[in-house]
């Protein structure tokens, strides 16, 4: 008990000479009667017997743990390697139908160009043979026009007028 009451003078100390009140300081000394008592600890829980028949349970019920652990282990690790079989096949399928598509894909690529090459070749000899067609059409009409200028010159020379059965035919 002594002290306690050691270590409350410099409180009570403190606050006569106008310093702060044990309330307001949260780092004081709190005076032992203020705190509330210490709660009363709970007696000891009377001691069990074991017997045989309970430490055989315990056996029995530790042994069910480790076999149920164990088979939990081995169920886990026998789904992780399923799984990682699955996984490479999966990926193994996947690349395979994507080659497949690639080579899909190139051998259309090919038939396009190859078609696009044709049909820029039909389209250049259609060119070609309108251009030839039309050189020949602009032939036959300077060819005409120069037959129908030479009759009409030869009428105004001779000063025949044209009839509907001309000896010269246009």
């Amino acid at each position: 008990m002594v002290a306690k009451e050691t270590a409350t003078a410099p409180i009570d100390a403190a606050a006569e000479q106008g310093g702060e009140s044990p309330e307001a300081n949260p780092l004081a000394i709190v005076r032992s009667e203020d705190l509330p008592p210490p709660p009363r600890p709970l007696p000891p829980p009377p001691p069990r017997q074991m017997s045989a028949e309970s430490t055989r349970r315990e056996e029995v019920e530790s042994k069910i743990t480790a076999w149920e652990a164990e088979e939990v282990a081995r169920i886990t690790n026998r789904f992780q390697r399923q799984k990682a079989i699955i996984d490479g096949w999966e990926g193994e399928e996947v690349g395979r139908a994507n080659a497949w598509l690639k080579k899909v894909e190139r051998k259309l690529e090919e038939k396009r160009a190859k078609a696009l090459e044709k049909m820029q070749n039909e389209v250049a000899v259609a060119r070609q043979k309108a251009e030839e067609r039309r050189a020949e059409a602009e032939a036959k009409r300077e060819e005409k026009l120069g037959k129908v200028m030479e009759i009409a010159r030869v009428m105004k020379v001779f000063g025949r007028d044209p009839s509907k059965r001309s000896f010269f035919k246009p």
